[in-house]
């Protein structure tokens, strides 16, 4: 064996055998931890003002040209999309004297510059009373430095909130 085939085998096996030193892991796209804290006190205001039937500081939280998406599960399995527009849910007339109240926890939220989504499981009652639980989608918007929905979809789950509910309640969001 020649001395350059020799340095290439132990070069080779230099190589192989030496630890491999991983980088350091990216901070994940979108770690915003005081955009973050903004985000979710939108949210915690935008169902606190539902659960008022405050339309009127309802609307400034969310654009007018976005639209909802709600998703119910049929019995076959399947989900019956409902759509309507933001405006839908600021029109005075929309306000039946019902009390609603969502709530929701353990929140995923994805930022990329002036846009965010939240992911969470949420508690939907009705005039006191349970009626469903599913999980929240909410797309935000950041505009003159305040962040605003934009957009949202959720699933509608009767049977869902024994699994989705938290073992602990402490982390239930907004405290209203």
């Amino acid at each position: 064996m020649t001395r350059g085939s020799v340095l290439l085998v132990l070069t080779v096996l230099f190589v192989a055998c030496s630890p491999t030193v991983q980088p350091e892991p990216a901070i994940p796209a979108g770690h915003q931890p005081g955009e973050e804290t903004a985000i979710l006190a939108a949210m915690d205001t935008y169902l606190t003002a539902i659960a008022t039937n405050d339309v009127r500081n309802l609307a400034p939280l969310q654009t007018v040209e976005g639209m909802t998406y709600r998703a119910k599960a049929t019995g076959e399995g399947e989900m019956n999309i409902v759509p309507a527009p933001n405006s839908y849910w600021i029109d005075p007339a929309q306000n039946d004297g019902s009390t609603n109240r969502e709530r929701y926890w353990s929140p995923t939220v994805l930022i990329r510059g002036s846009i965010a989504v939240v992911w969470a499981p949420y508690e939907y009652q009705l005039n006191g009373t349970t009626s469903h639980c599913g999980v929240d989608m909410f797309d935000f918007i950041k505009v003159d430095g305040k962040w605003i929905v934009s957009n949202s979809t959720w699933t509608v789950e009767p049977d869902a909130c024994p699994s989705l509910m938290p073992s602990d309640s402490s982390i239930i969001r907004p405290a209203n």
